[in-house]
């Protein structure tokens, strides 16, 4: 149903926005070449809405969830059409939607007292929320990511279900990823490269927000550790991407105070640096698609684990391919710093009136 919902109105939303002019236009930070349409994110929502709430099927948890991605929506659609709202109106919604579905239930369990529970909630909602906007640099990187992070809670929420042999607590968490599945398998069909619509913040906001909180809501496991890993290992794409950018920016000096973190925007992501090294948008998007999946099997082996043992090589797994991306960035920015280098170098003589340095010069002094 979410599916067929957003392919058919999508492309009356397209035109709408065409008219309204919101538009994402050509910038320096910025990979496309022509004004692209944003807001897509309003049809995902929409779609997704529809999906579930047919079956008439309601609980508090899913409650909660639901009016937290609305409120969500709008304040990303209000982005989408101002063309950019203070980051602080931004943490103030994330704070608010948190107590939200704290009110309904969805609250991490961890120290087992609420004021830090909460708290704990909130930065796991600000990091995935923010970790999220950050993926959606290209072309259905981040609708596609979404969809196999869903593919995954799907997956687990089925376990659960053919285990026990009947309905459990995770038919709600089931239905939403459903949703959430055909809802941006529609949308992908017009941004995939070349895109004929990007997401815009009313996307990227309230599906950050959605994963965050179905990581929340999830029955992992008894094992507090190894409940905060399996969330973090399907989410792995966007939480490691964003840490390893962060830390990046920092220690070469493009970021020093947490304004400047939050505020900064730039093509440093691991899609663009898969670019850097030869990939074309299309294979970089793929690549990450790949990396994705491989993350979230590897959560799902995790939680599956019955021994010691199981658990250690699922975390293992699930490390190891976090270090590969990391290798591939490192390469990436040195190979590319390397590029700017040499170029910068051969047009320096030039600037100065000197001969290039492969040039021979024409033999006077």
């Amino acid at each position: 149903m979410a599916f067929i919902v957003a392919t058919f109105t999508m492309p009356f939303l397209i035109h709408l926005l065409r008219r309204a002019r919101i538009l994402d236009e050509v910038a320096p930070n910025k990979i496309h070449d022509r004004p692209i349409p944003r807001g897509g994110g309003i049809i995902i929502f929409l779609a997704f809405a529809i999906a579930v709430l047919l079956p008439n099927y309601r609980d508090n948890p899913m409650k909660g969830v639901l009016l937290g991605s609305g409120i969500c929506l709008f304040v990303g659609a209000v982005d989408d059409i101002q063309g950019g709202i203070p980051a602080y109106i931004k943490f103030l919604t994330l704070l608010c939607v948190t107590l939200i579905m704290s009110h309904y239930g969805v609250l991490l369990r961890v120290f087992q007292y609420y004021p830090l529970d909460l708290a704990l909630t909130l930065f796991w909602v600000v990091g995935v929320t923010s970790a999220f906007n950050g993926i959606d640099n290209m072309d259905g990187l981040a609708s596609g990511v979404a969809t196999i992070v869903s593919v995954m809670y799907l997956v687990i929420a089925l376990q659960a279900f053919f285990s026990a042999g009947t309905e459990t607590s995770l038919a709600w968490f089931g239905l939403l990823a459903a949703g959430l599945i055909g809802a941006n398998l529609g949308f992908l069909v017009f941004n995939f490269n070349p895109a004929r619509v990007f997401m815009g913040d009313s996307g990227s906001f309230f599906l950050g927000f959605t994963l965050a909180a179905l990581g929340v809501m999830g029955e992992w496991s008894q094992t507090p550790i190894i409940s905060l890993s399996i969330p973090i290992l399907i989410l792995g794409v966007p939480i490691f991407d964003f840490a390893y950018i962060i830390i990046a920016r920092i220690v070469r000096g493009e970021t020093r105070t947490l304004h400047d973190v939050i505020a900064h925007c730039a093509p440093d992501h691991l899609s663009h640096r898969l670019v850097w090294i030869g990939f074309s948008q299309r294979k970089a998007v793929l690549f990450i698609y790949l990396i994705s999946a491989s993350m979230g099997v590897s959560g799902i082996l995790l939680r599956n684990s019955s021994s010691l043992l199981d658990m250690m090589l699922a975390l293992f797994q699930g490390l190891a391919i976090v270090c590969i991306v990391i290798v591939l960035m490192a390469t990436a920015a040195r190979r590319h710093q390397a590029h700017i280098d040499a170029e910068v170098a051969k047009l320096r003589p030039v600037a100065v009136g000197e001969d290039p340095p492969d040039s021979p010069g024409d033999g006077t002094e």
